[in-house]
């Protein structure tokens, strides 16, 4: 506690004053003791205060760092979640769409299967033309058949004919329905007169034949096997020109329905006292005549299939 006060004293300006050479010598050495230990004082306060502060900011630091960390990774899982959500959406939304359109395929393969193609107007009219005839539809069309000869100014004359095939042809059905229409439609002979009754006891004032092709010569050596013949009382068509026309005739356009029409029209009128070519195509443009070998030659003309009006007559 002496050493204390006498410490203290030392370092007082006024007793400094009051002493001796021996105690300010004395009171020196505690002054420079003192500002030394002060001056130590303060170094190492400073430096504990920047090693303080340097801890300090390194700290601060790390926590930053780590909290950035922490949100990055956060982030991270959070983009991470929402890109799998995203992808496990679009993944569904794709198969979703896949399978409507597989859906929409199938009902539209469905729907194709249980519904046929639309048919063109010629096959329209080729199964028109063939289709089953009912004794209602034989009157109808037998009763027009006699106005339109009536009408015509022409005596009127009733044909009896017979229905028959040579070869391999097939039924002869469709060719027959097709026949009787052909012969009585209004645009057709009847104009000239004629009306046609398919027999139903054998007597017949000539025969409708479809022949095979091949066959076509068996009727007489003049018939040829790419075209159809009349020989005596058989009117003979040829099954490849009933089935495919000819093409030249189809190019210059004509179906095969109209071909149709044309061919047994043609075959008939030979039948009636008409030859081949007795009169000729007129000019370019101008429609064929009917007994023009339009099968092998047009001229210029319009495919043709029924009786000019110069060719209304029967011999």
């Amino acid at each position: 506690m002496k050493r204390i006060r006498h410490i203290i004293r030392a370092l007082d300006p006024k007793a400094y004053a009051g002493m001796n050479r021996r105690e300010r010598l004395e009171a020196l050495r505690i002054r420079r003791f003192a500002a030394v230990a002060l001056v130590l004082f303060l170094v190492v306060a400073m430096m504990t205060s920047c090693s303080v502060h340097a801890m300090s900011v390194r700290m601060s630091s790390r926590t930053q760092a780590t909290a950035q960390t922490e949100k990055s990774v956060a982030s991270a899982k959070g983009n991470a979640g929402k890109t799998s959500g995203k992808t496990r959406r679009t993944t569904a939304e794709k198969r979703a769409s896949e399978k409507r359109s597989a859906e929409k395929r199938a009902s539209e393969k469905q729907s194709s299967e249980e519904q046929p193609q639309e048919e063109s107007a010629a096959d329209k009219a080729l199964r028109a033309q063939s289709a089953a005839l009912s004794d209602e539809d034989r009157n109808r069309i037998l009763d027009q058949a006699r106005k339109t000869a009536q009408n015509s100014g022409n005596p009127v004359v009733q044909y009896h004919y017979c229905v028959a095939t040579r070869g391999d042809v097939g039924s002869a059905d469709d060719f027959a329905n097709a026949a009787f229409r052909i012969l009585n439609d209004e645009h057709g002979w009847p104009r000239a007169g004629a009306v046609f009754e398919r027999s139903t006891d054998g007597d017949c004032d000539f025969d409708l034949v479809l022949s095979q092709a091949s066959q076509m010569p068996s009727f007489s050596p003049s018939c040829s096997v790419q075209y159809s013949c009349r020989v005596g009382q058989n009117v003979i068509v040829n099954d490849d020109r009933w089935k495919g026309a000819v093409q030249s005739w189809l190019d210059a356009g004509g179906d095969l329905a109209r071909y149709r029409v044309m061919v047994i029209n043609h075959e008939v009128g030979h039948r009636l006292g008409h030859i081949d070519n007795e009169t000729t195509c007129a000019g370019e443009g101008q429609l064929a005549p009917l007994m023009q070998e339009q099968s092998m030659h047009l001229d210029g003309c319009k495919v043709n299939e029924y009786p000019l009006d110069s060719e209304l007559w029967i011999g």
